[in-house]
């Protein structure tokens, strides 16, 4: 490492331009002398001399400065292939903080926000995570999370004697004053567990000047906590906090005969919009899997013919489910109808889409969403993604199957700008070969307390299946990853979507 290397930034800059300046200077004093003759012959010597060391310098400083740029490109290309990064140099993406927002807050997956949690021990694969409810006038442990021996998250049963030495911890550190008036825990408090270094962390899980629970968040690495990983759990913090909140309503408003009107709405509207079969394109085999729980979680599917041969289809979740979650795809479906013709490509569409929805103040609602275009009798796909989960290539006849290296962009409305334009992206196939589409809630089989599925486990599965139709692959899919019990009433909407090839 040089010694260019290691000077700050700014004084780099600064030296940069001092070095530069002496270098000019000296340059008109020698040119001045030799023209006419009125500088002096001993200042004249002396810019002489400081000319090329100062444009040397210059050199080196400027040298060193190209070398941390490359360096930060490179880091930053390998940011964008999170499948080969793993642990604790995975990039936090902004659509994992939509799939945490969404994740039980609205739904009926469970009366407690396991899910999440088992979420975001995924995106800290080396943190211990744990929920203490407020009871009265104590904290109680109420679930807790960690990555296993398989890298699968999975929950910490109370018995276990990490989560009695982390309750004394928890509750030596915040005091009944401070239960009583959260506005006093306002800020992250950082404790240490057994060294002297603060590896534990505690957070409000606060809404409306009410504390409903702490988050427990506990090292078990030298990594420090990044201002990134710390924003993430203030917003995960957040999001728990009206979850609890909107809960506590709920069990404010007891008028059945209106929640029931609300459901049979919410029914209604889903049935209308959503097809129950996939439709037909000369040159592919295009097969659709769906099943909707109770209170609608929010998934979304629908084909769209296009002139030219061309069909588009579309898939999604918003980050709500129900009545909210069928107005919204209401409008979608509006603002789909009229664009459709009229865009040129899925992402056309999809900028044009968010155009939209980021203009429109009303909606505080977002939504992951792929588009994909499909021509009749060839063998390539155009897709664009609005962070959705990424689909599957399989290709039977080759012996593989691949998860591909995407741009998935953010969510629709996510944010009101300071966002990427959603690209194009070309996926080539073979005779045969076919692509896999699926909504978030095909990720939660596993149900209530089990480890909830992963691209991965969903490519380990398709890799075993021969050659079939697309009715028969999806029928076999369902048969590995649905349990018994969740065949009619699932815990999640889902679908899954198959075209091949033919």
């Amino acid at each position: 490492m040089t010694f260019a290397s290691k000077i700050d930034r700014r004084l780099k800059l600064r030296l940069m331009k001092i070095s530069g300046g002496v270098a000019v200077v000296g340059l008109l004093v020698v040119l001045r002398e030799i023209g006419w003759h009125d500088v002096g012959v001993w200042p004249a010597g002396i810019a002489l001399l400081l000319m090329p060391a100062a444009a040397i310098f210059f050199a080196l400083l400027a040298a060193s400065s190209q070398n941390t740029g490359s360096t930060a490109g490179k880091a930053g290309q390998a940011d964008t292939q999170p499948e080969n990064i793993s642990g604790n140099e995975k990039k936090l993406d902004t659509s994992l903080l939509y799939r945490l927002h969404q994740t039980g807050m609205c739904g009926a997956q469970s009366d407690t926000p396991e899910q999440a949690l088992l979420r975001l021990a995924e995106l800290m694969p080396d943190r211990i995570i744990a929920l203490y409810q407020l009871s009265g006038s104590v904290l109680a442990f109420s679930c807790g999370t960690r990555l296993n021996s398989r890298q699968k998250s999975e929950m910490i049963d109370s018995s276990d004697d990490l989560i009695e030495e982390l309750s004394k911890r928890v509750n030596s550190c915040i005091d009944a004053q401070i239960l009583r008036q959260p506005g006093k825990f306002s800020r992250p408090l950082f404790f240490s567990r057994e060294r002297e270094n603060e590896d534990g962390i505690l957070l409000p899980v606060a809404c409306n000047n009410e504390l409903f629970a702490v988050l427990a968040v506990l090292s078990i690495s030298e990594r420090k906590y990044e201002v990134a990983e710390q924003e993430l759990l203030n917003h995960f913090c957040a999001s728990i906090a009206i979850w609890f909140y909107n809960r506590l309503q709920r069990a404010d408003f007891n008028d059945a005969s209106i929640l029931e009107a609300e459901k049979l709405l919410t029914h209604r509207l889903f049935a209308g919009m959503l097809p129950e079969s996939a439709r037909s394109l000369p040159g592919w085999d295009i097969a659709q899997l769906s099943a909707y729980c109770d209170a609608r979680t929010g998934d979304f599917h629908d084909y769209i013919m296009l002139p030219g041969d061309r069909m588009l289809i579309i898939a999604g979740r918003t980050s709500a489910g129900g009545l909210n979650s069928a107005l919204y795809l209401t409008r979608l479906r509006t603002i789909l109808d009229c664009l459709c013709e009229s865009c040129a490509s899925p992402a056309d569409l999809l900028n044009r889409l968010s155009a939209r929805f980021t203009s429109d103040k009303s909606l505080d609602l977002f939504s992951s969403l792929i588009a994909l275009q499909l021509r009749a009798n060839e063998r390539s796909v155009t897709l664009a993604v609005a962070g959705h989960a990424t689909p599957l290539i399989n290709r039977p006849r080759s012996g593989y199957v691949e998860i591909p290296q995407l741009i998935t962009g953010v969510p629709m409305g996510l944010f009101n700008q300071g966002v990427e334009p959603y690209q194009n992206q070309v996926i080539q196939l073979l005779p045969g070969d076919g692509i896999l589409i699926y909504t978030d809630g095909a990720l939660d089989f596993a149900g209530e307390k089990g480890n909830r599925l992963g691209s991965e486990d969903l490519r380990l599965l398709l890799d075993k299946m021969p050659e079939q139709y697309a009715d028969d692959l999806l029928a076999n899919l369902a048969d590995q990853l649905i349990p018994d019990g969740a065949r009619k009433r699932p815990l999640e909407d889902y679908t899954f979507i198959y075209a091949s090839t033919e």
